[in-house]
């Protein structure tokens, strides 16, 4: 199935939907507006309108496509079965850090991803606050803010700084990611994937070891940090792809570097 679909005309989409739906409201919830998932996650009204607005408007831009939202499949567990059908589905974040955002702190983020049959063929994360886009179509590189996306340059492992979200990986592994902190030069998690994914891009980082592998926390990003000429596997070696629900990736900027923290994990 061919797909045509402008990348700039969604990343419009996007911001306007961010412009509507979350801006207003970032720093202005009201108790009410601030709920919990099942499982304890926080969800806010901002969540919910956002992506229902984004699922509206990115179906009819390509009739024929699904939704795979954060929200929706937290109702519905069953969605997530669209990775591998026939129809292109767009996966959703509607805020990632949502406990940022609902305690009125940045960073934030809106992530969008578009797959077909369970390969991510395009990405957009959009940061509301700092007005900061990355981009990215399979086979065409990465961008942000409009210019190529540029990952940092090699350097010595006790030089390196990444994000790990440490509380996301299992208890056996915790004395293991100790031991990345104390030979990197700074490992943090800002609680907002899309944001570390920003950073990659820019350049402002070097790794990131992820436990957690939700679609709408990675498909876009590891899409664009790979067209910019990073690596983004998973420890077995095996290469990401949406459906992929468990496991340890790692991303780094090149092959000596992924290897280096892979020999961390036995």
């Amino acid at each position: 199935m061919q797909i045509s679909v402008d990348p700039a005309a969604i990343a419009e989409i996007i911001q306007e939907v961010a412009e509507a739906e979350i801006l207003p409201r970032y720093q202005s919830l009201t108790d009410d507006e601030i709920m919990q998932k099942k499982g304890g996650e926080v969800v806010t009204i901002a969540d919910e309108e956002s992506e229902r607005a984004l699922a509206k408007k990115l179906t009819a831009l390509l009739p024929g496509s699904v939704v795979l939202g954060e929200e929706g499949f937290a109702k519905d567990p069953t969605l997530m079965a669209a990775l591998n059908g026939d129809a292109p589905v767009w996966i959703i974040d509607p805020i990632d850090g949502t406990k940022n955002f609902a305690a009125g702190k940045w960073p934030f983020v809106v992530i969008v991803a578009l797959s077909l049959k369970g390969e991510t063929v395009m990405g957009w994360i959009y940061d509301p606050v700092e007005k900061r886009l990355g981009m990215a179509e399979q086979g065409s590189g990465a961008a942000f803010n409009g210019a190529p996306a540029k990952i940092a340059a090699p350097k010595e492992f006790e030089d390196m700084s990444g994000f790990c979200a440490q509380t996301l990986i299992s208890g056996e592994l915790q004395p293991l990611l100790f031991d990345i902190r104390n030979a990197c030069r700074t490992m943090s998690h800002p609680h907002c994937f899309g944001h570390e994914y920003l950073e990659l891009i820019q350049g402002h980082a070097d790794f990131s070891v992820i436990g957690r592998l939700f679609p709408w926390d990675h498909a876009a990003g590891v899409l664009m940090f790979s067209e910019a000429g990073g690596i983004a596997d998973m420890i077995t070696g095996e290469g990401y792809r949406p459906e992929i629900l468990k496991g340890l990736m790692i991303l780094a900027t090149n092959h000596e570097s992924w290897q280096q923290l892979k020999r961390f994990f036995p």
